[in-house]
């Protein structure tokens, strides 16, 4: 706000010198016209009512002139895209330290919250507010960061993380991988720097939808050490699904450890809460050329190392009190390795009529029973 009104004060000063209008500098200029009334030796009562009049309209405009001038002076306008560009098309961080609202000056460790993002600002609404004030009860450093695709391509919510991770500021010294969609309730849910490895907040147990016990989707606390060293998440997951898997995999071929909560008071149905519709918002179950196939195994090509990306603008907002960052991203898609991040041309799976399929090694497609491990609530 306080840039906005900078800008709107500059535009009027601007707008006014065009029509030839000043503003008054000097408030002595009203000691001037005290002093032009008392030589007037014989100054009739019209003449002496005409210049207390002009002294009255005087003390009315020479203090906002004066206050206007004063704050132009004294106005620091940020510009628009005051943020540069490295070789490696990561934004240059600026640390400047976390915003007063969250900031906790007895926390050691500050909090990424990264949001993976596509047109579900109704929900951001809601989440935003909610996330920074559970937080902030828990007295956690924390910022919001939402990473929100702009291109054409299909929705690639790990990509969309390692982007959140690169960009945010190495001061954070871990992450949340967080749906916007799933609001935490139970305050025994602490969001507890993670020292003994990734801390999965949804846990099975916890989750209103997904109970399967290799799940860490949802809510997943990571060191940023322990990122980098699993390379952050896949880039080959676009569409719905398998991505968390995937990372699950990486997890544990690392020798990580994953924790959750336990012994608490709630259950499935009030730890959290849930607000996503998956009929007015359907997910992108769409599988085409070789997707089927190669999105089953284990990745040994991607990672956070070959994540390619643009920022297109990056912007500071608050909503209800909560500050947050929202990046537009427009992610790069290499078709020769991932052809399905566009299915427009070629929508089935190009291998679904073969009969003898290679030897399929790595496999991270859990086995579910849906009926035991999957909840239908949208």
């Amino acid at each position: 706000m306080e840039q906005s009104d900078c800008h709107l004060r500059k535009f009027v000063h601007h707008e006014k010198k065009k029509s030839g209008q000043h503003y008054l500098k000097e408030p002595n200029l009203v000691v001037d016209v005290i002093s032009f009334i008392m030589r007037i030796r014989r100054s009739s009562k019209i003449v002496l009512s005409f210049g207390l009049g002009i002294v009255f309209l005087f003390y009315i405009f020479i203090p906002t002139a004066t206050t206007v001038t004063s704050k132009e002076t004294d106005c620091n306008c940020r510009k628009d895209g005051d943020f540069s560009h490295n070789t490696a098309g990561h934004v240059a961080n600026e640390d400047s330290g976390l915003y007063k609202s969250q900031n906790h000056p007895d926390d050691p460790h500050k909090l990424a919250i990264l949001i993976p993002f596509r047109d579900r600002f109704e929900e951001l609404l809601e989440f935003a507010p909610h996330i920074s004030e559970f937080l902030n009860r828990q007295k956690k450093n924390h910022h919001i960061f939402v990473i929100n695709q702009v291109d054409n391509l299909r929705f690639n919510r790990a990509s969309l993380l390692n982007v959140g991770f690169l960009e945010s500021s190495p001061t954070f010294d871990y992450v949340a991988m967080h749906d916007v969609d799933l609001l935490p309730l139970n305050k025994e849910l602490v969001y507890e720097f993670p020292s003994e490895g990734p801390f999965h907040v949804a846990a099975p147990h916890l989750h209103p939808r997904y109970h399967y016990p290799t799940f860490i989707g949802g809510i997943l606390l990571v060191q940023r050490v322990h990122f980098h060293k699993v390379d952050g998440l896949s880039n080959k997951y676009w569409g719905w699904g398998l991505e968390d898997d995937e990372f699950y995999a990486r997890l544990k071929e690392a020798q990580l450890s994953i924790t959750r909560p336990g012994n608490l008071t709630s259950s499935t149905k009030n730890t959290f809460r849930h607000i996503h519709d998956r009929r007015i918002r359907k997910r992108d179950m769409i599988k085409c050329y070789n997707q089927q196939e190669i999105t089953r195994k284990r990745d040994r090509q991607t990672g956070l190392s070959t994540t390619r990306y643009h920022i297109q603008s990056k912007r500071e907002i608050t909503v209800e009190g909560a500050e947050v960052t929202i990046l537009n991203v427009i992610l790069e898609c290499n078709r020769s390795i991932t052809p399905w991040c566009d299915c427009t041309e070629n929508v089935g799976n190009t291998l679904k009529g073969q009969k003898k399929r290679e030897k399929m090694d790595d496999i991270i497609v859990p086995k579910i029973d849906r009926k035991k491990h999957i909840t239908q609530d949208g």
